[in-house]
């Protein structure tokens, strides 16, 4: 799997990761995290933008920085962790991408009374983010866990040092690989926008 630039921002958008922005605005934003080493490792992005591709785990790692935003902006303190937690990360997309294929973790089952039940599957991610007085205090290590540890864990954390719900990454590595694969041929230099956001030139 290998996307281009333009074909990034056309599957963010059909992810719904960039709703309510403008397509040349997002466009700048995702070269930004870019420059801080989101998703491509200092040193060694390609040199010509023409050739920037994002294989599955960065698209995974840009995705989950989408999703950390706070007020459409990503805090250092989490550009920080995701990046220095990278090599604990990676294995871990691949791992959540084989659960969506065959489960690895039984289903739970989340129950307001006998005649309504709500199943919950997947592999779930816990970055360990503990935020105090507004700042973040702690980041990782990173660990998965089933639908009921996940559950569980977020119903008994205490929660003002609570800032994020375990990510179902099952579903969004699903999700990902769904999407890359129906990505279409986006040529440099144009603009076109799919049914839930911008996509932008492939650059």
């Amino acid at each position: 799997m290998g996307l281009t630039h333009g074909q990034t921002l056309w599957l963010m958008g059909e992810l719904g990761l960039c709703q309510g922005v403008r397509p040349s605005t997002f466009n700048s934003y995702i070269k930004s995290l870019r420059k801080i080493g989101i998703p491509f490792e200092r040193g060694k992005e390609p040199r010509s933008h023409r050739h920037v591709t994002y294989d599955f785990e960065e698209l995974m790692e840009l995705t989950l920085a989408l999703l950390l935003r706070v007020y459409n902006w990503l805090p250092d303190s989490v550009a920080n962790g995701l990046r220095s937690s990278r090599d604990e990360l990676r294995p871990l997309y691949r791992q959540a991408y084989r659960d969506s294929l065959r489960r690895v973790y039984p289903r739970a089952w989340l129950s307001a009374d006998k005649d309504e039940r709500l199943p919950i599957e997947g592999l779930f991610l816990d970055l360990n983010i503990r935020y105090a007085a507004g700042h973040m205090i702690k980041f990782g290590p990173p660990r998965t866990l089933s639908p009921f540890e996940a559950m569980s864990d977020y119903a008994r954390s205490p929660a003002p040092s609570r800032a994020y719900l375990p990510l179902n990454m099952s579903a969004v590595a699903e999700m990902i690989v769904t999407g890359a694969r129906a990505a279409p041929i986006i040529r440099r230099g144009r603009t076109s926008h799919s049914r839930s956001g911008p996509t932008g030139a492939n650059e």
